[in-house]
């Protein structure tokens, strides 16, 4: 066995792997554009489900989306007006994304 696999692990060294790994979440975020952030939305109606399951992984969907949206435009473009800006911009042309596959679905 090496040195390190005898090596046990403390608070200090967890802290340290979840600062590092929060920090790398972080970079990633804020060096991507606006267009690229707007990209990152990952749903898709799944025919197999019902309406309601379907707006269970959405709401999920759209939480997490919102949740990247407001700490790059915090980031980027301040504190003011950021709910606003994540609801209007980002937020709102997906839930209208979500109504017309509902419809379409209906």
């Amino acid at each position: 066995m090496s040195a390190n696999a005898e090596k046990e692990c403390g608070p200090k060294e967890i802290e340290t792997v979840i600062l590092s790994l929060a920090r790398g979440f972080d970079e990633r975020l804020f060096a991507m554009s606006e267009e690229e952030l707007r990209a990152d939305w990952h749903w898709r109606w799944i025919e197999s489900l019902s309406a309601e399951t379907n707006l269970y992984y959405f709401t999920q969907s759209l939480e997490g989306y919102r949740y990247r949206c407001r700490r790059w435009e915090e980031h980027h473009n301040g504190c003011c007006c950021v709910v606003e800006r994540v609801r209007d911009k980002y937020l709102m042309p997906r839930i209208k994304e979500f109504m017309a596959a509902q419809q379409k679905h209906a």
